[in-house]
């Protein structure tokens, strides 16, 4: 009757730390490969409009485009798409 609760307690024991063996390897592993947690903006991105997604409203001198509900200029559209390439050009 030992023998028997003693190769129980061995075996629950020894489960218990294959358990606990393989779940830290596990943790382990996806901090390594995948790095920190991605955090959540509060913003989501917009991309910067562009004058081939938008639809032109006026044909004059400067020329007028809708893109995405908004009235921009064609120097508009160039100033936002200007600044985009600075800001990414600087690191930020």
């Amino acid at each position: 009757m030992k023998r028997t609760e003693k190769l129980c307690a061995t075996i629950t024991i020894a489960s218990a730390l294959m358990a606990l063996a393989g779940c830290s390897n596990i943790a382990a592993k996806s901090t390594v490969e995948h790095g920190p947690p991605a955090t959540i903006s509060a913003q989501p991105i917009r991309p910067v409009p562009r004058v081939q997604n938008c639809g032109v409203l006026d044909a004059g001198t400067p020329s007028r485009f809708v893109c995405d509900g908004k009235v921009y200029t064609s120097y508009q559209l160039a100033k936002l798409r200007e600044d985009e390439a600075k800001k990414y050009g600087s690191g930020q």
